[in-house]
């Protein structure tokens, strides 16, 4: 599957350390094997987006036909 960034999402990838770079992309090179393998939203209005998060980080992304779409990548606070 192809693999095609938002603009924002690109941007905010590129503000990130290296180390946390490499394992997004790592995922989603997984992803682009296995598109369904992460939860869907089913609120409006994201129902249907896809996401994981890695570290603090939250990753959306859409898969249509051939190709994953990522659309936001942005920081999140996780309950401990």
């Amino acid at each position: 599957m192809k693999v095609l960034w938002t603009e924002p999402a690109a941007s905010a990838l590129r503000r990130l350390s290296r180390r946390l770079q490499q394992a997004i992309l790592d995922r989603i090179e997984v992803i682009s094997e296995f598109p369904e393998m992460d939860p869907a939203r089913q609120h409006q209005p994201y129902a249907g987006f896809r996401y994981f998060v890695m570290e603090t980080y939250c990753l959306s992304y859409v898969v249509a036909d051939d190709t994953v779409i990522i659309l936001a990548l942005f920081p999140v606070r996780r309950a401990t």
